[in-house]
């Protein structure tokens, strides 16, 4: 029997609200590119078609080593809990990447959450493992589109409540990653995990 080999990415991602907002800020600079580049390929750009996501890690593997992994994290996001991060500004990496960028709050919070996956995920030979969580407008930009990102995307309000972590495979025919699972935070409390529950 023939074992199919994917790849797999572990992502945080916005509500329908969020997602909406940069696709809309996505396309903003696409446009914006078109028009000062025209000899570009219609403002194509590195991520203009990527959905929102704040990414994690991702591994490569078939679905029995998925399901190990997602059985993994279910145990171990069952005392995580469920909270509003925030995006408000934008910031840019020396490889090119503009991205979205969070408060100093929830910048902290998505940090020890990612570690947590990435520490239960470690036996899975991972990939990708982000440690600076951002959602990107675009990736490898050149130093004019950046430059014009810079000067057309100034302001960004972005929240959304972060409920556990999204699954998505990628689908080398499309080119992009497509949703598969969430795994949600348990927002179960240590507390009275080793109590016992008598009933007389």
């Amino acid at each position: 029997m023939e074992v199919t080999i994917s790849k797999y990415s572990f992502v945080f991602q916005p509500d329908e609200v969020g997602m909406a907002l940069v696709d809309d800020l996505k396309q903003r600079l696409r446009q914006a590119l078109a028009e000062r580049f025209p000899d570009k390929t219609k403002g194509w750009y590195h991520s203009c078609n990527s959905r929102a996501h704040v990414t994690i890690c991702a591994f490569e593997g078939d679905e029995k080593k998925l399901a190990a992994a997602t059985l993994a994290l279910q145990e171990a996001l069952a005392y995580e809990r469920s909270q509003y991060v925030y995006f408000d500004h934008f910031s840019s990496f020396p490889t090119g990447a503009y991205y979205i960028a969070p408060t100093v709050h929830a910048r902290s919070y998505l940090k020890d959450r990612a570690r947590k996956v990435v520490q239960t995920l470690a036996a899975f030979d991972l990939i990708e493992v982000s440690d600076e969580p951002h959602i990107s407008i675009g990736r490898r930009l050149e130093t004019g589109q950046l430059e014009l990102a810079k000067a057309v995307l100034r302001a960004v309000d972005l929240s959304f409540m972060c409920k556990g972590v999204h699954v998505r495979r990628y689908n080398p025919d499309m080119k992009q990653y497509e949703g598969l699972d969430f795994i949600g935070f348990g927002n179960q409390s240590k507390e009275n995990s080793g109590q016992l529950s008598f009933k007389f």
